[in-house]
């Protein structure tokens, strides 16, 4: 069953919210100030209105791949096109004149929606760049060891092996429990690995394969108990503005590295480097800067020139996120989830019992597999990794794109799946017609125990 008459079958409709690419340049700031006082994630209405601030992609009926990137909602982009529009009108007046002061605003407005110093805070262009100027800039000796583990970033673990070549550092890998049993199962993981010549202790927040949270302060205040002297690093690329945790409460971590293009919904071209001051002067930058004190965090923001108006909007994507409320925003991500797994004993007593004839418990299903801890929001937030039994990653996305509905494939040594990534632009009748559609997948490779639709 393709997509056309399968999301017909399921009875949703199609109608895109938000505009199309063409009407970009016509986008008004949004009127919505969210001061609907009941943001529990199943008051539909409300979050309805949100997701009507965002515009979805053409070709595909329903995307649930946003873990890649955010789009940004229409607020957020009509300042980031002003901005543009600004520097593309004063030229070289405005990067020779404004641009430092630009910086500073955006340091200022983030540091002060995470309660750190701006003085502990660089811009860089995404967790990528960040993560390099601490691997890289870290002052290795023949012998150091790190541990880090085996379902990090793929990008970071290439940064490692580099590392590990260029300077002869031996690499631990922790395994991480996919289903653990307790914290400190996954704590254990990474601290038995431990020894004196440890240096650096590398943790993913949440793992981008599977969207397991993993407590990363936790575990790096643990280290520090077994050695003060070890740099403890954390990849919050998918958890800043995705859970209630922020900067100012991991103060054990040395090193935070994200991307704002994620979560926090602002445009692409901005990530962050959060250092604790005596971290400062211990690395070298990833591009040489001689002009700046060692002391000051400023040296590893030499990029040469670079888009500042994805810096201008900042200010908006904080204050969009801000107006929803970090715990509401969160609520509903991992409701969002949930539906899509179709457990009724996890989505509460306020779910809208009349979606119940639409929803299919895919946990019933012997041969589905669900490569994460999804049960537990502290454990998770709206990543979800799913995987059936006989099919590749690659075959499971590309049915479920037949039936309209995009994911993307995870072909991991550690994860194999599909990875789904529901958004504040998703509505609910998205996340059913995943529902329904992994159902339909599934009826197609094993014997079709389980009706499709409703007599």
């Amino acid at each position: 069953m393709k997509r056309k008459a399968f999301l017909r079958n399921v009875g949703l409709g199609v109608a895109g919210l938000g505009l199309s690419a063409s009407a970009l340049q016509a986008l008004p700031p949004s009127p919505l100030k969210f001061e609907e006082p009941n943001k529990s994630p199943t008051n539909e209405a409300f979050w309805k209105l949100v997701a009507s601030e965002f515009a979805r992609p053409d070709g595909i009926a329903v995307n649930l791949e946003n873990g890649y990137f955010s789009h940004a909602p229409k607020g957020v982009l009509q300042a980031h096109i002003e901005a543009q529009i600004r520097i593309n009108q004063e030229t070289s007046l405005f990067m020779r004149g404004e641009q430092q002061e630009e910086i500073e605003k955006a340091r200022r407005a983030f540091a002060s929606f995470q309660g750190i110093d701006p003085e502990q805070l660089a811009f860089t262009r995404n967790t990528t760049e960040a993560l390099n100027i601490v691997i890289m800039g870290y002052p290795w000796k023949a012998g150091d060891e790190v541990i880090l583990g085996d379902q990090d970033y793929g990008s970071m673990v290439e940064a490692f092996e580099q590392v590990s070549r260029r300077h002869g550092v031996i690499l631990h890998y922790a395994q991480v429990p996919m289903h653990p049993k307790n914290a400190q199962q996954t704590a254990s993981a990474y601290l038995d690995l431990m020894t004196p010549k440890t240096k650096m202790l590398h943790l993913t927040h949440l793992i981008n394969l599977s969207g397991q949270l993993i407590d990363g302060e936790s575990i790096a205040k643990m280290a520090k108990e077994r050695n003060s002297d070890i740099f403890t690093v954390l990849d919050a690329a998918h958890s800043i503005a995705h859970h209630t945790q922020t900067l100012q409460e991991m103060p054990h971590c040395d090193a935070v590295c994200g991307s704002l293009h994620k979560w926090l919904c602002n445009p692409l071209g901005v990530g962050f480097l959060h250092l604790k001051p005596a971290a400062i002067p211990l690395l070298w930058p990833l591009m040489g800067d001689v002009q700046q004190p060692e002391t000051n965090i400023r040296r590893f923001e030499h990029q040469g020139t670079r888009p500042i108006n994805s810096l201008m909007s900042l200010s908006s994507a904080i204050a969009f996120h801000e107006a929803l409320g970090s715990q509401a925003k969160k609520d509903r991500l991992v409701y969002l989830k949930r539906c899509i797994v179709g457990n009724v004993d996890v989505l509460g007593e306020n779910f809208d019992k009349n979606q119940h004839a639409l929803l299919f418990d895919l946990t019933s299903l012997p041969h589905l597999n669900i490569n994460c801890p999804w049960q537990n929001p502290e454990q998770g937030g709206a990543l979800i990794n799913i995987s059936i039994n006989s099919m590749s990653p690659s075959e499971l996305a590309a049915e479920l794109k037949d039936l309209g509905i995009f994911t993307v494939a995870i072909d991991h040594a550690v994860v194999k799946g599909v990875r789904i990534t529901p958004h504040l632009s998703n509505t609910l009748e998205d996340c059913l017609a995943l529902n329904r559609a992994l159902l339909s997948v599934y009826n197609q490779h094993f014997q079709p125990l389980h009706k499709m639709f409703d007599d």
